[in-house]
């Protein structure tokens, strides 16, 4: 099976906020939300009234922010 660079990276941020989550949550009740838009996924966590972290990938590259903070991107090369 072969899987794209862009599948891979998604795959780890993904993994590394639902880790930041289920770190979170253990003492609350998290939310993560998953959606896939525009050929890219986001991956969002919050807890009741409050953003956690936020993770995006697309063609544009990889994006991360925290809280209310403006996120940082970085762009990636698929081949």
């Amino acid at each position: 099976m072969r899987v794209s660079t862009h599948t891979a990276v998604a795959g780890a941020a993904i993994a590394l906020v639902v880790g930041m989550s289920t770190a979170a949550s253990a003492t609350s009740s998290g939310i993560v939300t998953v959606t896939h838009n525009d050929g890219g996924t986001q991956v969002g966590t919050t807890l009741p009234g409050q953003p956690l972290v936020s993770v995006s990938v697309d063609n544009n590259g990889v994006c991360v922010g925290f809280s209310y903070e403006e996120g940082s991107c970085v762009p990636v090369t698929t081949s």
